[in-house]
């Protein structure tokens, strides 16, 4: 009797040795850390959970940049933070197409703190932003987007005058991040074949084109990708001066029937931005995956644009618009008339003016896209 007792002891024994065992491995599955020295499991603390609002003007479901930051930025900088960071992780909520802010106003949304991060576009900060419009001074750039999205980085690494103006308005470029667009050219509801046929012809962009518009003989008339279909067919204006990517999402080409391969080149219409508050308030190792993102974002947008551009081609013919590239003498032709009025020159000396070292920035960014190989078909006069 006494061995039968001892035995149901032994077995109750190792029954509740099994049980603790099996507890402290469920635990460790769990997300607790092997036992530490002593026998006592050491207990993973939870991470912090950062939260940044994120904004765009331009609405999602057209807009390529936006698309971008949803669909890539966001995932990326928040695995990265779970993945090489132990106590933080970030939740990132995107407010797009003027729901947190509005288009024209994002710099100021950043700046207040309405938002942490941003697409602020230049383009329609010509006051604010004057000296970051700069590569939309000279005519007819490389049609590269790569090679400009370099030159504008090499650039903006010599001249500290851009960080400082974005710092005056609380914020700071994210790891040289850049909107952009691959070449502009112009889609119209009138065909185009000469220099001539721009004439009184009232043509819309977002506002860094004006002056060449004007200077070709046109009416430049400041809009936003989001009015052009609308205010082309209500007869507000002809035209716009955009990529043909651009053309497609915001459905342009079912209005305006002409496309006209001009070859203005490519360029930086914006930049991703981060509230300084937010950015001094973050872990260092939290801002290094930001930055970092940040570089790689231009770079997967340019592949977006490519895809896009590809596609809008084929839905111009299959809208039956009518595709047009002007000869080499007739391009000639406009880049003359853009040389001789000096758009990029006057554009330099009002930055000068402004306390801004205008002048030196233009020589020093077409220099920059000489030395990557690009000839301008008529260098800028200075």
């Amino acid at each position: 009797m006494k061995r039968r007792i001892a035995m149901r002891k032994v077995g109750r024994g190792l029954l509740g040795a099994c049980l603790l065992l099996l507890s402290a491995g469920v635990l460790l599955a769990g997300g607790q850390k092997e036992p530490a020295p002593g026998g006592t499991a050491a207990v993973e603390a939870p991470r912090k959970t950062i939260t940044l609002r994120m904004t765009a003007g331009h609405p999602y479901a057209a807009a390529a940049w936006v698309q971008t930051l949803e669909d890539f930025y966001i995932p990326e900088i928040q695995k990265r933070v779970l993945e090489r960071t132990e106590g933080y992780q970030l939740e990132c909520k995107g407010f797009y197409g003027g729901s947190l802010a509005k288009l024209g106003e994002e710099l100021e949304t950043v700046e207040s703190g309405t938002a942490d991060v941003a697409i602020v576009n230049n383009i329609f900060e010509q006051a604010k932003l004057e000296i970051h419009n700069f590569n939309w001074w000279p005519p007819f750039t490389s049609p590269d987007l790569r090679q400009v999205l370099a030159a504008n980085a090499e650039v903006m690494d010599q001249y500290p005058v851009f960080d400082e103006v974005f710092a005056k308005y609380n914020q700071r470029h994210l790891g040289r991040s850049f909107n952009c667009l691959l070449s502009v050219e112009l889609i119209t509801d009138f065909p185009i074949k000469t220099i001539e046929d721009l004439k009184g012809k009232k043509i819309a962009h977002g506002g860094s084109m004006i002056p060449w518009l004007k200077a070709l003989g046109a009416v430049g008339v400041q809009s936003a990708f989001s009015d052009a279909y609308t205010s082309i067919d209500t007869g507000v204006y002809q035209g716009w001066a955009m990529p043909a990517d651009v053309a497609m999402t915001f459905k342009v080409h079912e209005v305006a029937k002409y496309y006209t391969e001009v070859g203005f080149g490519s360029f930086v219409s914006g930049y991703l931005t981060i509230n300084l508050d937010t950015w001094n308030s973050l872990p260092k190792e939290v801002q290094v995956i930001l930055d970092e993102v940040g570089y790689e974002y231009s770079q997967e947008l340019y592949k977006r644009h490519k895809v896009n551009e590809a596609k809008a081609l084929d839905a111009f013919r299959a809208a039956g618009c009518t595709i047009y590239k002007i000869s080499e003498q007739e391009r000639a032709r406009w880049g003359k008339v853009l040389s001789d009025a000096g758009v990029a020159r006057e554009a330099a000396k009002k930055a000068d003016a402004n306390g801004y070292p205008g002048t030196e920035i233009l020589k020093a960014y077409i220099k920059t896209l000489e030395d990557g190989g690009y000839t301008f078909p008529f260098r800028p006069d200075f």
